[in-house]
């Protein structure tokens, strides 16, 4: 397939989705004040995961996920773990899709039916995944600039208001039982392992070697933000607080007061977040049509787009009865049952047979080197 991003539209895109909704949530809140070392050893061991995944396309330079599936296991066994993937990337679209839902109701929208919140964000999606992923990845060159620079303003404001603590982040590495339980899977897989959606359409990307490097960057620039932003909202909330409050980083930057002129940035914080979780949605809605067409062998991908989108708005209505239900199937129930295996264990296994494959066939007589 021709390949119709470069290397920065790429990291741009993997950046912006990795971000995503971790921000809105913050990460690694159930570490406290060691919320940022928890940050760097998933970021460390995530890279590692996301290596893993770019190794695979580098064996596989011509196939997309599914293809690649079947190569592996089997023509029946793949087509199985085909249809696995592409109810887990609708079923987590919908997720996403319920926590923008959430958010825009809480801050930007409290009168407005959530649903129809929904609704409207869903329909910038199936526009985005209609005109394809070349139009996304310009859009992201110009939201990555958008992002760093408020992000940056709402830090230096942050920091000039004088409501910072980092006392607050001694003791240090205290409690290494809950380090280790926030890493894994949570720390794994919310974020780096989540980087296999973009195995079901990285042929319309770039190169498997600049794929790598994309992929590599982005992730080590994402940990590099969150564990910035933990610091700085652990010292500024508290561990306490921080690792109680549903949304941290936007208590946060509420806290934003400078020379009782500038206050109430609501907006704009939540804006970052909406951008980041629009593209996230993005994401899994074109990767689940990508599967679902080399699944179906559909020429078009945009003859489904509407279809997953209802799909996923009904995912994102009526999976969660409240928000606390929303929270908890998500930290508890959907880490260990849908992410760990399928976006972490499984790339390995595929990456491992892979390579045994290639080395029994190297080693045979006539085989290539």
């Amino acid at each position: 397939m021709r390949m119709s991003l470069t290397p920065w539209q790429t990291f741009c895109l993997l950046f912006i989705f990795q971000l995503g909704t971790t921000i809105v949530f913050g990460f690694a809140g159930g570490a406290k004040q060691d919320a940022w070392l928890a940050a760097l050893i998933s970021t460390l061991i995530g890279c590692g995961v996301v290596w893993c995944i770019a190794k695979v396309y580098e064996q596989h330079p011509k196939h997309n996920w599914v293809a690649i599936l079947k190569l592996t296991f089997g023509s029946w066994v793949g087509h199985l773990l085909a249809m696995l993937y592409i109810l887990a990337l609708i079923y987590e679209a919908g997720r996403i899709l319920r926590d923008l839902g959430e958010l825009m109701t809480t801050f930007l929208l409290p009168r407005t039916p959530i649903g129809f919140s929904m609704f409207l964000v869903l329909v910038l999606v199936v526009y985005a995944a209609n005109a394809g992923i070349e139009r996304m990845a310009r859009l992201a060159e110009v939201s990555i600039w958008f992002i760093f620079i408020f992000l940056l303003l709402l830090l230096a404001l942050l920091l000039s208001s004088g409501v910072n603590n980092f006392g607050w982040l001694l003791p240090m590495a205290t409690d290494w039982k809950h380090i280790a339980v926030t890493v894994f899977p949570l720390g794994l897989t919310t974020t780096f392992g989540e980087t296999i959606v973009f195995a079901m359409m990285w042929t319309l990307t770039v190169g498997p070697k600049d794929f790598r490097r994309s992929a590599l960057f982005s992730s080590l620039a994402v940990g590099l933000v969150f564990i910035l932003l933990d610091l700085i909202a652990v010292g500024t909330l508290g561990p306490q607080m921080f690792s109680r409050a549903l949304y941290p980083l936007l208590s946060t930057f509420q806290l934003i007061r400078v020379a009782d002129f500038i206050d109430n940035l609501d907006p704009a914080v939540v804006s970052i977040f909406i951008t980041g979780g629009m593209f996230k949605v993005f994401a899994y809605a074109y990767a689940a049509c990508a599967g679902i067409a080399a699944q179906w062998h559909i020429r078009d991908h945009r003859a489904i787009v509407v279809p997953v989108g209802t799909m996923i708005l009904l995912t994102a209505i009526y999976t969660a009865k409240s928000i606390s239900s929303h929270i908890f199937v998500g930290l508890k129930w959907v880490p260990w049952v849908i992410e760990l295996p399928l976006f972490v264990m499984l790339p390995i296994v595929v990456l491992a047979i892979g390579t045994v494959k290639k080395q029994l066939q190297s080693s045979q007589p006539g085989g290539k080197p």
